[in-house]
């Protein structure tokens, strides 16, 4: 990535996201206005209040990462599976581990799961077994740490998502996931389109 590109990929999301140092930390995100459902936040959600203050990740970070990887409606699905691009929802965590055998047995590696759709293929080895991958909590605690981790190696929160789902090389993905996550941060009122973010993502 060259510095012109870092440069414009970091201040899109920093500056859309004002709110995003102030929001508070343990405390359960908020539905994202203009979904229509009016049920309790889900187990995603509520693991991601503990993990945020756990490892020092920005809710509204955590949060629109989570959406962006499984939010439907404003609500995000632990039991989310996407097997090369393609999304679907098991019956149960023994129903999404059959289905992840069946994929790898017909040479899908890339299979991601789960609140934060953690992959299989480069973090399982991290999971005790696959049911422990949809397992709420040890999801999104795997994933808030995983933020932290990048953004510990990368210097900030924008490089954090931006690799979280891209890998280093790939600039187009990168500001793609971000753009997507700063829709998302708009979307549940923990931040603000700028004209620059606004320039960046089109």
């Amino acid at each position: 990535m060259d510095k012109r590109h870092f440069a414009l990929l970091t201040a899109a999301l920093l500056i859309s996201t004002y709110n995003a140092a102030a929001a508070p930390q343990g405390e359960a995100p908020k539905r994202p206005a203009g979904t229509t459902k009016e049920a309790k936040l889900g187990v995603c959600e509520a693991a991601m209040a503990r993990a945020s203050a756990k490892y020092g990740v920005p809710l509204a970070i955590l949060y629109a990462v989570g959406l962006t990887e499984t939010g439907g409606n404003g609500t995000l699905q632990p039991l989310a599976m996407n097997a090369a691009g393609k999304s679907l929802v098991a019956a149960s965590a023994a129903d999404g581990a059959r289905k992840l055998k069946e994929f790898n047995a017909n040479g899908v590696r890339l299979v991601d799961l789960g609140c934060m759709q953690i992959n299989h293929r480069w973090h399982g080895e991290q999971f005790a077994s696959v049911a422990e991958m949809f397992d709420p909590e040890r999801n999104v605690d795997y994933a808030a740490r995983f933020l932290a981790e990048l953004r510990q190696r990368h210097g900030n929160w924008t490089m954090a998502a931006a690799r979280y789902n891209a890998g280093p090389n790939n600039d187009p993905a990168q500001k793609r996931y971000v753009c997507a996550v700063i829709r998302n941060l708009v979307r549940s009122g923990f931040g603000s389109w700028t004209a620059q973010s606004r320039a960046f993502c089109g």
